[in-house]
């Protein structure tokens, strides 16, 4: 599928700390903005289609993580830590509010649905309702887990990053991208594709920074991420993919921690509904905004 012949403006927010690029689907005025976050490795553009089919009614705006799509790398001192990414979150949030953009929901994908929980418990007065894809909060650990996890950053702490491999072709990135998530489309790898790549002298290279890669440092408990979900009073509406990460794991305790949930399940996707169903998750959008 071809993308719009529109494009997004381009916002630069948290200028004072680490640019991060926002993509603005919307029109300047009359509408409510709406922030959409990207998983892991992803980038926030992937979620374009689903953005022009909802650009008249909504303002959508896609934010990229540090390190990911059209945001800066972080430091060489700095790093990529969940709480980095959080920290992100709520500064570009606050400043959205004061450039009067609060956005009047949020829609968040694996890794963005962790951190806008995260967000919505931590910081309740700047996440008004939340669509998550795919996410119920982070993998748990044990105490035990949990040092085995560290040994593994430590040993990896100080090996220096490996770049991403380099494609001759747009057809061999989107068959990488599809053996890399088994199941994706391949018009739902080309929507991730589309702005995943630069392209330099003939060869299609990635736009992350190859040091997102490796153990995550630190991992909350299934204990801790109960008491986190407990503390969200948002409404906040999942969708579950059939192939997805949410129908492999027992959540259902932590949906019971969550004072105002709703839960759908989609049956025949996989974890990237936001590129492979963007016509559903519009309609789901329009029906939590009522």
């Amino acid at each position: 599928m071809s993308s719009d012949s529109r494009s997004p403006r381009r916002l630069e927010v948290q200028q004072s700390r680490l640019p991060l690029a926002l993509w603005d689907y919307g029109n300047e005025i009359g509408q409510s903005p709406v922030l959409f976050l990207h998983g892991f490795l992803d980038t926030a553009r992937s979620f374009e289609d689903l953005a022009w089919l909802i650009a008249d009614e909504v303002r959508p705006m896609c934010l990229d993580w540090r390190g990911h799509g059209g945001s800066a790398w972080a430091h060489a001192d700095a790093g990529y830590h969940q709480l980095d990414h959080l920290r992100d979150l709520l500064c570009v949030l606050e400043e959205l509010s004061q450039r009067s953009l609060a956005p009047k929901m949020i829609v968040a994908h694996s890794m963005g649905g962790t951190l806008a929980l995260m967000a919505a418990a931590f910081a309740p007065h700047l996440v008004p309702r939340l669509l998550v894809l795919d996410c119920l909060g982070g993998y748990p650990v044990t105490p035990e887990k949990r040092v085995e996890q560290m040994r593994a950053y430590a040993a990896h702490a100080v090996q220096p990053a490996k770049d991403f491999r380099p494609f001759a072709s747009r057809k061999k990135a989107i068959a990488r991208i599809q053996h890399n998530n088994p199941g994706l489309s391949t018009e739902g790898a080309e929507r991730m594709a589309r702005h995943y790549f630069r392209e330099e002298e003939g060869q299609l290279l990635s736009r992350q920074d190859p040091r997102l890669r490796g153990p995550n440092p630190y991992r909350f408990s299934e204990e801790d991420w109960l008491a986190i979900l407990a503390n969200i009073t948002c409404p906040v509406h999942v969708l579950a993919p059939e192939q997805g990460y949410l129908h492999r794991h027992d959540v259902q305790a932590r949906m019971e921690a969550l004072a105002a949930a709703t839960r759908k399940d989609i049956e025949g996707i996989g974890h990237h509904v936001h590129v492979e169903c963007p016509e559903r998750i519009a309609e789901e959008i329009r029906q939590f905004l009522g």
